[in-house]
């Protein structure tokens, strides 16, 4: 018996719960997330494609919404989050906004 024999097994094991709905009911969430741990120790989940994210184009248009939106709430000014990011904090009262959003390919 080697482990990728177990974590078929438990694999089955799971899904059959969830086949039951257990992981629906109260306390069952933590089928799910062993459900997927399992999938990803046997290799079996896609790769996620991560969108390349052209960062310096973002954080230039970012710089130029940033100087011309004041906050709503207290007028204050917008600081872009994280680089990359098209999210602003006001750094004045913390809310955050979505200043810009990502185009359709």
């Amino acid at each position: 018996m080697n482990d990728k024999d177990a974590l078929h097994r438990q694999l089955i094991r799971l899904g059959d719960m969830m086949g039951d709905g257990e992981h629906h009911e109260k306390g069952g969430a933590w089928i799910s997330r062993e459900y997927k741990a399992t999938l990803k120790a046997l290799g079996i989940l896609p790769k996620r494609k991560r969108n390349p994210a052209n960062t310096e184009a973002i954080d230039k248009r970012m710089s130029e919404r940033v100087a011309v939106f004041k906050c709503p709430k207290c007028g204050g000014d917008l600081k872009q989050t994280k680089k990359g990011s098209m999210r602003a904090a006001c750094t004045a009262c913390k809310a955050k906004f979505q200043l810009l959003k990502r185009g359709k390919a």
